[in-house]
């Protein structure tokens, strides 16, 4: 979100406003994501043309409390009437622009102002200023013409007592000037009053506006793409990212893997040793899964959702301090929330590396229910895991490649000249795609090959390989 180029304050209203689309919205949603695809074309297309409409929000300050004022009544001071017209100037200058634009939504929507120009550029000289022009009153023209003479004669008046009556009667004719100023802001408040159902329409347009283009921006930045929402409970990303993450490997000059994904109501389990890019590969799904719901181009090759109740995540960073609770104990409440209060929706569930944080064999069996429950469940279950024997036959198993293609006598060779670069060697040679295995199929035993390329003792390992073949023989 920091990446969006919002402008004006209405832009950023809406981005404070931001909320998913729920399924009554379908219809608004589609809308929204037809129209970003629009402006996406025009703005590659044109993107001289967005420049200058950029340029005219640059000239854009919040009045809505001026309009709110204005709306009561209240007396509106000269800035506020300063800030209303450069509004009104902005708006017609943006309809000149959008005339050149392709699609209709906002040349019909965004009004010229020019009863409010008149209003507050009586001489009509087109400049964005403003102060009380004297051709808004007679009296007014009168009073500044004497006060410009006693002022004149001031100066000129060489004894000070003389000097000191004039000042009295400029005094006099200030505070009539103040009055009828006065009067004049009072009559100009009561005259916009009438047009405010315009300004704030405007500015609601505006708004949009400005916050379309910035998401268009950023689409276009990344290559993000159209989601195509179905009433299907399924969701599919084709070679997925997280531009964050896909930026950061740039500028390291280290390659970027994108992963395809399809899940569906029921229970997926994505396997892999640590170090295998589980964590990444979940919060980049979610992230993706997200900005659909909230109208945006999502960064894939190819993309569709359905519109969800709710997207959860249970992670093991839920550590609750201010609840007493430790990291196993807020996963559990967490579940437990969402299956009482979630449990008749549709939702996306994702749990990363549940139950880590309890005893093993526990886990694995308190794993191996909570998924046989969610499976039953209208949820898109997805759950990253190392233990084993938790899959049932009509569940999702997909397993990261890890260093399964892996040639390791040469990985030991590289990690041995530059041993202070290990684990970075180990991750340029990890491959983070993901295939889709039998339900049978065990946890890759990446663990010990990894220990053995960082150096661990040769005897812990020696070891290590004992217990591993035990435990074989006892399965």
């Amino acid at each position: 979100m920091e990446d969006l180029e919002i402008i004006t304050p209405y832009g950023l209203d809406k981005k404070k406003a931001l909320k998913p689309y729920k399924k009554e919205d379908k219809s608004a949603l589609l809308t929204e994501l037809n129209l970003l695809q629009k402006i996406n074309e025009e703005l590659k297309d044109n993107p001289k043309l967005f420049d200058e409409i950029q340029q005219i929000f640059n000239k854009i300050k919040n009045i809505k409390y001026s309009l709110q004022r204005c709306e009561n009544l209240k007396t509106l001071d000269d800035t506020e009437l300063f800030e209303i017209k450069n509004f009104a100037l902005a708006s017609n200058e943006l309809v000149e622009r959008l005339k050149e634009c392709s699609f209709m939504r906002f040349k019909e929507s965004i009004s010229p102002l020019m009863d409010v120009i008149s209003l507050l550029d009586p001489e009509n000289n087109g400049l964005p200023t403003f102060h009380i022009y004297e051709a808004y009153s007679r009296d007014l023209s009168e009073i500044r013409r004497k006060k410009l003479e006693l002022e004149d004669r001031i100066m000129k008046e060489p004894e000070s007592e003389k000097r000191e009556e004039l000042k009295e009667k400029r005094f006099e004719l200030v505070s009539k000037e103040r009055e009828e100023e006065f009067t004049i802001r009072k009559r100009l408040t009561k005259t916009l009053q009438q047009y405010t159902d315009l300004l704030w329409k405007n500015i609601n347009e505006i708004g949009k506006l400005d916050f379309l283009i910035a998401k268009a921006k950023l689409a276009l930045k990344y290559d993000a793409i159209k989601p195509n929402i179905t009433n299907e409970l399924k969701i599919h990303l084709r070679n997925f990212y997280n531009p964050y993450i896909k930026e950061m490997l740039k500028k390291r000059a280290k390659t970027f893997i994108p992963i395809t994904l399809t899940v569906q109501k029921g229970v997926s389990v994505i396997t892999g040793a640590n170090m295998a890019g589980k964590t990444v590969t979940l919060k980049s799904f979610i992230l993706n899964t997200l900005l659909a719901h909230l109208g945006f181009f999502v960064f894939a090759e190819e993309a569709q959702f359905p519109i969800l109740d709710y997207i959860h995540f249970i992670s093991d960073d839920m550590q609750s301090v201010s609840r007493g609770l430790s990291t196993f104990g807020a996963e559990i409440v967490s579940l437990n929330d969402l299956i009482q209060q979630r449990r008749d929706q549709e939702c996306l569930v994702v749990m990363d590396e549940f139950a880590r944080g309890t005893n093993p064999k526990e886990a694995s069996y308190l794993i191996k229910a909570v998924l046989n429950y969610l499976n039953n469940l209208n949820f898109i279950t997805i759950i990253a895991t190392h233990y084993d024997g938790i899959i049932e036959t009509d569940m999702t198993h997909y397993q990261v490649r890890g260093l399964k293609d892996v040639n390791f006598e040469k990985l030991k060779q590289k990690i041995n000249i530059n041993h202070q670069s290990s684990i970075e060697t180990i991750q340029d040679h990890m491959d983070y795609q993901l295939e889709q295995v039998p339900s049978e199929n065990e946890v890759p035993k990446d663990a010990l090959n990894i220990a053995i390329l960082l150096g661990l003792d040769q005897e812990i390992i020696n070891l290590a390989k004992k217990y591993y073949k035990k435990g074989e023989k006892n399965n």
